[in-house]
């Protein structure tokens, strides 16, 4: 009987990339012509939507792509200084002692991913898939699910976005969302995820039970 396999989204669930993200973002909006991101503003911004966020900021379908080019480009070049969002190695080694898979689906390079998962003492991932596009990660979980022949019922993808449990739901396999990341337990609870949690402990009796 196949063991659970758990997948993690990187930016927010595992990485705190939030701040970092806002900040490089308020240096592009004047090259790109869209609002900043002020401190009053990030509260409300975690409660929409992806489409509802871009609409308030004024950045267009056009120059999106531009915009996530040189985010990422930015967020590469020091991830290895960012620092985890939450402990989750405690919960990691819980997982692997059990026999669970567990991997990292991500929109960042993988070597960099590696980088900062070796600076924050979190080599703990068996395996990991880039997704090119911020809303490809559905066609990126159902390759993993091909590739490793995996049961659908035995696997779980965590994310902290709204777009991660839409992913998730496509695929067709169960949704664990966290409240520690980009969009807030109200947000991510209208999606209806599998599970809402805010401690990674609360993995232990979802995958494990």
């Amino acid at each position: 009987m196949q063991k659970p396999v758990v997948i993690f989204d990187f930016d927010g669930t595992i990485a705190n990339t939030l701040d970092s993200i806002i900040d490089i973002m308020n240096n592009l909006s004047d090259e790109f012509g869209f609002r900043k991101i002020h401190d009053e503003d990030v509260e409300s911004l975690r409660g929409k939507r992806p489409r509802e966020i871009l609409k308030h900021l004024g950045i267009s379908l056009f120059k999106l792509p531009f915009v996530i080019r040189k985010t990422r480009r930015e967020i590469n070049s020091h991830i290895a200084l960012l620092t985890p969002s939450v402990d989750l190695l405690p919960v990691l080694k819980l997982l692997k002692k059990n026999g669970c898979q567990v991997g990292i689906v991500t929109t960042n390079i993988e070597e960099n991913v590696k980088k900062f998962l070796h600076a924050n003492d979190l080599d703990q991932f068996d395996f990991f898939y880039t997704a090119k596009k911020i809303f490809g990660k559905d066609r990126i979980l159902s390759k993993i699910i091909k590739d490793m022949k995996l049961e659908k019922s035995k696997v779980y993808f965590i994310g902290d976005e709204v777009r991660d449990i839409e992913a998730g739901k496509k695929a067709g396999i169960k949704t664990i969302a966290v409240s520690w990341g980009y969009n807030n337990k109200d947000a991510l609870a209208k999606e209806h995820p599998d599970y809402l949690i805010d401690s990674p402990l609360e993995l232990e009796n979802i995958v494990l039970s």
